[in-house]
């Protein structure tokens, strides 16, 4: 009985103490695996820049303006094509805004050798893609294909380029969906903030407009079309890139054919843009939408065009504010303060003077403390240098981001395109980022000061006015418009906190 007794004992004080090795166990598998997650508390640090070195490329012109870049690429079999020509938007006739993008938009619809299914069932056969559209400055158009059907490619590149038909039938339905579209949009905030937008800071200007009318795309006819492509698609207006897997020698005189022969210089003729307004106050521009349970904030001014040299502190500038989510108004307005999904700004650098713009949606509330961040921030960039550590983070990002946007042919033959284009140097691929590295605290402060105009910065607002006005109030002069554009009543400011 007492060697029963004594096993008894001993069986339960085992079972009173396997819980607390359990324990014990949990704890130091628990222990092992924060040590081993350690890594996780320190942020990866950003690679330093790698030199770049630019591939061999041959430039030349062929007799009728045509400039072409050639760059031979054999690490893989395919080719791009991309063609960018000096027109879009900005080249609009007279109340017939759209007209640059619906040429473009309908160049795939249809040539006089194709119909539009048998271009993309030639595009698909060769194992590529083809697409053209146009922006404010330029029209681009570009293709790629598997390099063995490189003469089938440059054949369609040139038949969709010089001999579209523009298909009534296609016609009248481009036309009928983008007056659907433009309904459509009429709807959604971020539309009617960028209209807003770009109408307060370019004014009369060919760049206030981001989207044509109903009224104008109904007014455009097929001939207008027509009249469009004649006049403005030309050789010595354009600038061809190609990229890929071929042989130059065997692929100059298929250029020389297919762009060279038949295709005749001319001379785009450009009417003069309105002058931008000269801002002499700080102002609030309100949309109302009413009922809206966020709103929708932009602010900012006339900016710089591609050329300025103060471009790439600028740029600086604007990734340290608003370039990413590690930047100052995401981490502010986002992380701290948890009025908004994500914050950003950007530089629209264009041919002519672009705008600078630092946006968010924040929640209805919260409406006037978020644009008073906004303030804070803008203010910090112009009037405090930027800290060593992000500036260097800022760079290392940029540079880095660029460099990858080279890896790509269509990422290659896009940035030669946009060297063309705007007419860079011809150096600037592999200079970008010897410039980017150079731009030091105080570049970025002078550039801040110069080209965000604090104290008459444009402030653009989409929401529920009857709720957000009062406090708006207090930033200045509030203009208000309904959503078809109209403008209401004016109110005058009480004070003015950001100026």
């Amino acid at each position: 009985m007492r060697v029963k007794a004594l096993a008894a004992t001993a069986l339960l004080t085992a079972c009173m103490q396997m819980p607390f090795v359990a324990v014990s166990a949990a704890e130091e598998s628990k222990d092992a695996q924060s040590a081993s997650e350690a890594w996780r508390k320190k942020a990866p640090e950003v690679a330093t820049p790698r030199p770049f070195k630019l591939p061999k490329i041959e430039s030349y012109k062929l007799t009728n303006g045509l400039s072409v870049q050639l760059v031979e690429d054999h690490r893989y079999p395919f080719v791009t094509c991309a063609l960018g020509i000096k027109v879009g938007s900005y080249s609009d006739p007279a109340n017939l805004n759209g007209v640059a993008a619906i040429t473009a938009d309908m160049l795939t619809q249809g040539t006089k050798k194709r119909t539009s299914k048998e271009i993309a069932d030639e595009v698909d056969f060769i194992g590529g893609a083809v697409k053209a559209g146009a922006d404010s400055d330029f029209t681009i158009i570009s293709s790629s294909a598997l390099s063995k059907y490189t003469d089938r490619l440059l054949d369609s590149f040139q038949d969709v380029l010089f001999n579209p038909t523009f298909p009534q039938a296609e016609f009248d339905l481009k036309k009928a969906n983008l007056i659907q579209e433009l309904a459509m949009k009429r709807s959604n905030p971020d539309f009617l903030l960028e209209e807003r937008f770009a109408k307060v800071v370019f004014g009369e200007h060919p760049y206030a407009s981001i989207s044509p009318t109903p009224e104008s795309v109904k007014a455009i006819k097929r001939t207008d079309l027509e009249s469009f492509h004649k006049a403005n698609y030309l050789p010595n207006e354009a600038a061809l890139v190609i990229v890929g897997d071929f042989d130059s020698l065997k692929l100059k005189p298929m250029i020389a054919k297919q762009f060279g022969e038949l295709w005749k210089p001319g001379r785009i003729t450009r009417a003069e843009g309105a002058a931008v307004p000269t801002r002499t106050e700080q102002k609030i521009y309100l949309v109302d939408r009413p009922g809206s349970v966020q709103s929708n904030i932009k602010l900012g001014n006339i900016a710089i065009k591609r050329t300025d040299p103060d471009y790439y502190a600028l740029s600086l500038a604007n990734q340290i504010l608003g370039g990413a989510a590690n930047s100052r108004l995401f981490l502010n307005l986002r992380e701290q303060k948890s009025f908004t999904y994500g914050a950003y700004s950007g530089v629209s650098a264009r041919h002519e003077p672009g705008s600078f713009g630092a946006e968010a949606s924040v929640r209805t509330e919260v409406t006037a403390p978020s644009l008073q961040e906004f303030f804070y921030e803008l203010s910090r960039l112009r009037n405090i240098k930027v800290a060593d550590k992000e500036i260097t983070d800022a760079k290392k990002y940029m540079t880095g981001s660029f460099q990858l946007g080279l890896e790509t042919q269509g990422g290659f033959a896009q940035r030669l395109l946009e060297g063309q284009l705007y007419d860079l140097p011809r150096d600037y691929l592999e200079t970008y980022t010897d410039k980017i590295m150079a731009v030091s605290a105080d570049d970025i402060r002078n550039a801040a000061r110069k080209h965000i105009d604090l104290g008459h910065i444009a402030i653009t607002v989409v929401g529920d006015a009857k709720t957000i006005k009062p406090e708006l109030q207090n930033f200045g002069t509030v203009e208000v418009y309904d959503v078809s554009g109209k403008v209401g009543v004016e109110t005058k400011p009480s004070t003015n906190p950001g100026g």
